[in-house]
């Protein structure tokens, strides 16, 4: 019986914090009470705030950090192996709320498209994106012209929807009949550029993680290929691994590294 309400109060004293999360008592980054401090605040033993703040720890809500203290998780982007999901899809799947911000929508130099791989003109999109309505990445997109020009919200016959806080591209695309089937990922680290620190309100210098992703229709026909900078504690990123290996299933996605981009070996035309 002693057990079970042990069990219940470390329970009860879990959602407690994670309530004072979501009315912005405790705003992410903060450092929770101590141990001594949530035990005199509940007026429970400390193996019971130990298993409460586990819990949190568990669920991705709470980080511990040796030394220092429990802390509120920063609003992360989890993204998991082999699901091709948009940034909005990813985060909706872990029940995050997102955003976005247009900072430029405009004619790619050639420069930059030859950096992206896009063999011909393209159109280039910066959006800073929001989880749980913070800042979290920098998304700068590329869309071949082409491409580009049978999308509305990418033309002038809808200007207004590529402004709107829940735009998606993907989306856009598949309304456009673009579906993308196939993406390639590469993930890589650097430190932030002065423009992309201010933007994602980061003290500098400061890590960010790099996604290059290229996305292809059906035919193998580029769509988008975008370099997502994201702040280093807001991407989470799941792999599963087996010592087994299938020749036939990983015949076709050896990855190499072009100057910080990627590209597959198969052609994409």
């Amino acid at each position: 019986m002693k057990k079970s309400n042990a069990v219940a109060r470390y329970h009860v004293v879990a959602d407690t914090i994670r309530q004072q999360i979501r009315a912005g008592t405790y705003m992410p980054g903060d450092r929770l009470p101590s141990e001594s401090e949530l035990c005199r605040q509940h007026g429970i033993s400390r193996g019971t705030v130990v298993r409460a703040i586990e819990l949190l720890v568990s669920e991705g809500t709470v980080n511990r950090k040796q030394g220092a203290g429990s802390f509120v998780a920063r609003p992360s982007l989890h993204r998991r192996a082999g699901r091709l999901l948009s940034f909005s899809e990813t985060a909706a799947s872990d029940g995050r709320t997102t955003a976005q911000r247009l900072v430029h929508f405009k004619t790619a130099s050639e420069e930059q498209a030859r950096e992206f791989g896009c063999s011909s003109q393209a159109m280039s999109l910066v959006r800073l994106r929001f989880i749980d309505g913070v800042a979290c990445a920098l998304h700068t997109s590329l869309i071949p012209q082409h491409i580009a020009q049978s999308v509305p919200a990418l033309t002038d016959c809808d200007p207004e929807t590529i402004k709107q806080p829940q735009f998606s591209l993907y989306r856009a695309l598949e309304q456009a009949g673009h579906t993308v089937e196939d993406a390639r990922e590469r993930v890589t680290t650097r430190l932030a550029s002065d423009a992309e620190a201010d933007l994602l309100q980061i003290q500098h210098p400061a890590a960010v993680m790099v996604v290059f992703r290229t996305s292809y229709d059906a035919t193998g026909d580029l769509l988008e290929a975008v370099e997502a900078v994201y702040h280093s504690g807001y991407y989470t990123y799941d792999i599963h691994l087996t010592r087994s290996i299938n020749p036939i299933q990983n015949k076709d996605i050896k990855v190499h590294s072009f100057g910080g981009r990627s590209s597959n070996n198969q052609d994409r035309r």
